[in-house]
């Protein structure tokens, strides 16, 4: 059996679960490829109209909000979308699935997952084609589609929403969030034992802030505590552009003061021990961020937030596991200082992860596809 993993580069949210599962396919026996949709098509230049297009609604959060919700409701950007592919390269895509003929499709954005799926079914090959929602607690409405063999998802709200938004139920499946092997493959470290392995001071309040995978997040609430001198230690991780670094050292040398201070490490492999390391991940609402911060049983402080995870500020604000404090400038910096003035809270905070109910597994959620693609096959063989 032979699985094609398919995602698009846009930060890192659709290429680590991707990635995560490919490797665990791998792990079970099953053949896989990993690719990027456009590069896979040969189309690198909508990839760059795609990421440009992306780059810029993240620098202008309420052009994001307003745009997208008007494409992700009337549906006619991924018609467009659908359209030009499939006009331009649908002999393309029919040669690459003559050469590598694939069993099934597992695809983490709804470009791959619904134009693979419609496109597949318009010239009559019957691959089936799983989408994995990467946006866990809902999902655009363009990733609707009656083509796909499975919508996975993996929280119970997430079925919810996508059910009452027109995916046949049948096709609709509870899934296990596939946890990063650099989270999920190391062991847990009290915040002292990470802080001595990664290098930074022990015994104060540490703030991990993440600037998304592009390196376009807000530094009001990195501003604020400078300015204020409180006695934390900000962690920067993620995209840090050549821009951004420079104004944070501006920052940086604007306050200079006694208590606070900033490390800037950008991209990590040892993701685990900075979420260990930590007291609060704050930034702007990256889903794996997120997931990954509840896995770690660490609150999350969300300071900006883009329309396609609006409700991953409902989740964590029901479950009781962090703040949505995007919209209020002043809120987040206000959340620290109580933080800091009642260390209690995190303590009663820590009680709340234990309930919140997600599975993490890369390796069960690849055996799920695995498993599902095999019976499909089967059930092929006997129709014939």
């Amino acid at each position: 059996m032979k699985g094609l993993c398919v995602y698009i580069k846009a930060g890192k949210g659709h290429y680590i679960p991707a990635k995560a599962v490919h490797e665990q396919l791998e792990a079970i026996g099953i053949q896989s490829e990993l690719v990027d949709f456009f590069t896979y098509l040969d189309i690198e230049w909508m990839e760059k109209l795609n990421q440009g297009m992306w780059r810029l609604m993240l620098k202008i959060p309420f052009l994001e909000e307003h745009l997208f919700r008007s494409l992700d409701r009337s549906g006619w950007g991924i018609k467009l979308v659908e359209k030009t592919i499939d006009r331009l390269r649908r002999h393309k895509l029919a040669t690459m699935i003559s050469e590598s003929r694939p069993d099934f499709i597992f695809a983490t954005h709804p470009y791959p997952g619904t134009v693979l799926s419609t496109m597949l079914h318009d010239m009559g090959e019957d691959i089936p084609v799983y989408f994995y929602s990467t946006d866990v607690f809902s999902a655009p409405a363009v990733s609707i589609c009656p083509y796909l063999r499975k919508f996975l998802i993996p929280t119970k709200e997430g079925v919810e929403r996508v059910i009452s938004m027109g995916q046949p139920p049948q096709s609709v499946m509870l899934c296990p969030f596939p946890l990063q092997q650099s989270v999920a493959g190391r062991s847990r470290l009290s915040k002292t034992e990470a802080r001595r392995r990664i290098d930074l001071r022990e015994d104060v309040f540490t703030l991990q802030l993440n600037l998304g995978g592009e390196g376009l997040g807000s530094l009001d609430l990195l501003e604020g505590i400078l300015r204020e001198d409180l006695p934390v230690q900000v962690v920067i991780i993620g995209g840090i552009r050549k821009g951004m670094e420079r104004r944070i050292k501006r920052l940086t040398e604007q306050y200079r003061g006694q208590n606070a201070s900033v490390v800037i490490r950008g991209f990590v492999d040892n993701v685990s021990d900075y979420l260990a390391a930590s007291d609060v991940i704050a930034g702007r609402a990256g889903i794996n961020t997120i997931v990954e911060a509840i896995y770690a049983h660490r609150p999350f402080l969300i300071t900006e937030l883009v329309y396609i995870v609006i409700a991953s500020a409902e989740y964590i604000e029901k479950h009781g596991v962090g703040w949505d404090a995007a919209g209020d400038r002043g809120k987040p910096i206000m959340i620290v200082k109580e933080l800091l003035s009642d260390p209690s809270r995190l303590d009663s905070i820590a009680a709340a992860f234990d309930s919140v109910p997600i599975e993490y597994s890369a390796l069960h959620l690849a055996s799920m596809v695995a498993d599902d693609a095999k019976a499909y096959a089967k059930e092929k063989i006997w129709c014939l």
